[in-house]
């Protein structure tokens, strides 16, 4: 898929390239993702391809063709080529990881209380599979600064600490977090870092390069709109040989490259059509125009939505721990706590009402939502959501989608 002459059309004129629902304000790309309509083409094009001849297209062709991507998408995360391996998502990253990283019982595993809930789960079961010790560190908001970061990890190891579990972009609050600083500074102890980059490819410029972790891992099919079922696991040079893909096939310790390269048999197309993805945004200029234009739309909102709701923001305005995502707290007004509807029944209200998809979540005792800004969202969208915000009525929002049935 060759694509076309930079066009720079941001904003609303992109959605064109997007399929949705032509009333949705689309706020939440951090969740799934949005695959290009081009390349929902493509993929169908290529599935074709593989049945012509399915042993081909999936087996011998297949791999060969999985690798040669693999060693472009190195290029663009900062992976070591020879130690860049696809898996499904980030969190079949972060288990295949854990369940070969040397970890003996009684060993500290650090994750912050921003981290993924699904990572957390994680640790629970190696918990009580290996006899780990998992701790959460709780990293108050709002954060002030990169230093507080760094100060409020650190103080939490112990002489038990073997490894942190970082989120590089935190999911609930849309953090960015110093990774590189926090790599160094659990060197000098002796404790490894594994980097959580699930929502840093396309948001950061080659996320994989903060530092020095023992491993990083980072989904593709978020900001740079791959088909979904493709993200990446990175490892440092000397875990090459230990850390195993999360299914275990033929190509057991021939090298980290063909044992992630084929893990049995599966539809390999997302894998298959992770350039050409990275490749979509140069319609828009490059992933350097992309990421400048959409950090910057980022920051904006947040400013304009707390001036808006009349909250102080959880990190600095100047954007500096933001990527293009900003988590806002709910206005005072919105805050219920228990005696109000939970944050599904308000995250359906702004949909169903208001037509707007926008992840609300509640941490550390109040409520927030989290915005995403990618090519096709403009200034419009978000001053649509602080109407909306403006107009909802919390306990009438909850009694309404219960009559709805979407409450039971």
């Amino acid at each position: 898929m060759t694509p076309p002459a930079p066009t720079l059309e941001f904003g609303s004129t992109a959605r064109t390239h997007w399929e949705f629902d032509s009333d949705l304000v689309f706020l939440n790309h951090g969740s799934f993702g949005a695959v290009p309509r081009d390349l929902q083409n493509r993929a169908i094009e290529v599935r074709r391809e593989i049945e012509r001849n399915p042993v081909e297209g999936v087996w011998r062709s297949g791999v060969r063709s999985i690798r040669r991507v693999a060693e472009e998408v190195a290029e663009f995360v900062g992976g070591h080529p020879d130690r860049t391996g696809f898996v499904t998502n980030a969190t079949a990253a972060i288990n295949a990881f854990l369940d070969s990283f040397p970890l003996e019982p009684g060993d500290e595993v650090l994750h912050l209380d921003h981290g993924y809930n699904a990572v957390w789960q994680t640790l629970l079961m190696v918990a009580r599979r290996r006899g780990i010790v998992p701790r959460k560190v709780a990293l108050a908001i709002p954060c002030r600064g990169a230093s507080v970061v760094v100060e409020t990890i650190m103080s939490a190891c112990t002489k038990r600490t073997r490894l942190i579990v970082l989120d590089q972009i935190t999911s609930p609050t849309a953090l960015r977090l110093p990774v590189a600083e926090i790599v160094a500074a659990a060197k000098s102890l002796n404790i490894e870092v594994l980097v959580d980059g699930a929502h840093a490819p396309g948001m950061l410029d080659r996320p994989a390069l903060e530092g020095d972790p023992a491993g990083w891992t980072g989904n593709l099919h978020k900001w740079p709109c791959a088909v979904r079922g493709c993200a990446v696991l990175c490892v440092r040079s000397d875990l090459a040989g230990q850390i195993k893909p999360p299914v275990i096939s033929h190509s057991l310790d021939e090298s980290y490259g063909a044992e992630f390269d084929w893990q049995g048999t599966f539809d390999p197309t997302p894998w298959l059509l992770a350039g050409e993805a990275i490749r979509f945004m140069d319609r828009f200029g490059g992933w350097n125009v992309v990421r400048e234009r959409n950090h910057a739309l980022a920051v904006r909102m947040q400013e304009m939505l707390c001036r808006r709701f009349g909250v102080d923001p959880i990190s600095p305005l100047d954007g500096s721990m933001l990527g293009c995502m900003a988590t806002i707290p709910f206005p005072d007004r919105l805050q219920l706590g228990v005696e109000g509807p939970p944050p599904e029944v308000m995250q359906a209200e702004l949909l169903a009402k208001h037509r707007i998809e926008i992840p609300v979540m509640d941490f550390a005792g109040r409520r927030h939502l989290r915005i995403s800004c990618h090519v096709y969202n403009d200034s419009l969208d978000y001053e649509r959501l602080a109407d909306a915000m403006d107009a909802m009525d919390a306990m009438g929002a909850m009694g309404a989608i219960e009559k709805r049935g979407a409450v039971g």
